[in-house]
């Protein structure tokens, strides 16, 4: 199933490559490179499971996430920033516990302490192939499960579907099922930003990807 997603997103980004090459998209990566972490490894909270990077200090409300743990959407999650490259990711996590990869494209999954009952962070990446650049894996789309990060509003995983509307326009987009259990996704595509809702309303996933690219947007990272 993900390999066959692979394929057909790989075609679509190629086709849409092909008409978009004289504009240059500007995006973080453009400007920024992945912030250090200077707190030291977290260590603090064994209860707390994820696996991104190095852990900011809780010093903040509950509701406004430090800078690691930030979710924007249509340009990053934590340090993992749309369009970077995700040998970038590599560096932070360490090799993925899963990877699937066809024509340019890739899909990577990291468990919390490689342990795939724990939180999931997932990135989706596509080389240009024969392009100037064909040797960079540019990051497409992320997925995490944590509940550690939020957007600005403080919408997180946990956050029922109805105060994620209250910033958000909610489309229906695709399903897939977790241990029987039927999860509904909805995606914000001029934002840049899908949840994952479960049966019983409640955000079980974090999505970031380009704004207004549906051929990325409605890839099934499942």
């Amino acid at each position: 199933m993900i390999r066959n997603s692979l394929i057909i997103i790989s075609i679509a980004i190629c086709l849409l490559a092909c008409g978009n090459n004289s504009k240059k998209e500007t995006t973080l990566a453009d400007t920024n490179h992945i912030p250090k972490d200077t707190t030291g490894q977290h260590s603090g909270n064994k209860n707390d499971t994820t696996i991104h990077h190095t852990m900011a200090s809780d010093t903040g409300t509950a509701n406004v996430p430090q800078s690691g743990w930030l979710i924007t959407p249509g340009k990053s999650i934590g340090h993992i920033i749309l369009n970077d490259d995700v040998q970038n990711v590599i560096k932070q996590l360490g090799k993925p516990d899963s990877s699937d990869a066809a024509m340019g494209s890739s899909l990577m999954t990291w468990f919390a302490k490689h342990d795939i009952t724990r939180y999931r962070t997932a990135v989706f990446s596509h080389r240009n192939m024969g392009g100037k650049d064909e040797s960079i894996s540019h990051i497409q789309k992320i997925l995490i499960t944590s509940p550690r990060f939020k957007t600005g509003e403080g919408v997180s995983v946990g956050s029922t579907k109805q105060d994620i509307k209250k910033y958000y326009s909610l489309k229906p987009t695709s399903t897939y099922t977790n241990n029987g259990d039927k999860v509904q996704i909805y995606t914000d595509l001029a934002k840049g930003i899908s949840f994952e809702i479960d049966g019983s309303g409640r955000c079980v996933g974090v999505v970031v990807h380009k704004a207004n690219n549906t051929a990325v947007a409605y890839l099934n990272m499942h």
